[in-house]
């Protein structure tokens, strides 16, 4: 997503440049290749207030500089092609100087910056952001990387869960799907680290400790991740809260998630004898996966 962006950036940029900027581009180019990488049109023509010289002082200096550098005055033959070059350099700035529209896209640029040559084409900003601005836009691409990251690695662990309570059920059914017509429950011994998992009669996977059974629920995990989990929202929260949140009201950064409910919770509201369960919990189980429980 990055890579489009400055993509989209560069040919917005790119499209906005007139055929007189890529004169400008050129010729300022050539001048610094010749003259020196930091010398400008007015450095070249002696002009000591720059940008702010009038066109009289361009015409003069022009002039002067135009009859000093004349390809006549060269009398070795072999220097006079490049004498002639530059003496054509010396018209074509003369020439943007002097037309009040061209001088102030050059202007602008020599104030901005002026963009480079790329090999296909003048790929550069047409302004520099400051370290502020900066640090925004990549605070905001991040967010929205993070954001989407969210969200994927949410929709693994949920498939991943969902995966390991099939290959349990499997595992408790005898390769079957349907479960048993007796309707019993099944219990699964991990004998590695003595874990046991109980295969509901519903579908519903536990594991079981000395607490008691704790439900494994997907559906713990919500796999849309809100604007509370990103960092855009979470980065200045916080800050808030550590700081002036100190004082006056803090910001409440609690995601509120209401999750589906499952077979033993739809039971549970037509048998109100039951109680109500706890709140899921991560836990890990033998083969590394994490999951989320719900003590029974």
């Amino acid at each position: 997503m990055r890579f489009l962006f400055l993509i989209l950036l560069i040919i917005g940029i790119a499209s906005a440049w007139s055929p007189e900027d890529y004169e400008i581009f050129k010729l300022n180019d050539k001048v610094r290749q010749v003259l020196g990488q930091e010398v400008t049109f007015y450095q070249w023509f002696n002009l000591t207030k720059g940008p702010k010289s009038t066109p009289v002082e361009i015409k003069k200096a022009y002039r002067k500089l135009s009859r000093a550098s004349h390809p006549d005055k060269v009398k070795v033959k072999a220097k006079r092609k490049k004498a002639e070059e530059k003496y054509a350099m010396l018209s074509s700035v003369y020439n943007i100087l002097r037309d009040a529209s061209r001088k102030e896209r050059y202007d602008y640029f020599l104030d901005k910056g002026f963009p480079k040559w790329k090999g296909t084409g003048y790929l550069y900003s047409k302004f520099r952001p400051g370290l502020v601005l900066t640090v925004f836009v990549v605070y905001i691409l991040v967010s929205v990387l993070h954001y989407f990251a969210l969200k994927i690695n949410r929709k693994q662990s949920f498939k991943r869960i969902v995966e390991y309570k099939n290959q349990l059920k499997n595992q408790a059914w005898n390769g079957s799907i349907v479960p048993p017509s007796d309707g019993s429950d099944r219990r699964l011994m991990n004998e590695m680290n003595n874990t046991t998992f109980v295969v509901k009669n519903n579908g519903d996977v536990y594991v079981e400790d000395d607490e008691g059974l704790h439900l494994i629920d997907e559906h713990e995990i919500n796999v849309n991740p809100t604007f509370k989990d990103t960092l855009i929202f979470k980065v200045p929260a916080k800050l808030y809260n550590f700081t002036f949140g100190k004082v006056f009201t803090p910001i409440n950064t609690e995601v509120a998630y209401e999750k589906p409910h499952s077979k033993a919770e739809e039971e549970d509201q037509v048998d109100p004898v039951k109680k109500k369960k706890n709140k899921g919990k991560k836990m890990e189980l033998p083969n590394g996966k994490v999951v989320y429980s719900r003590k029974k």
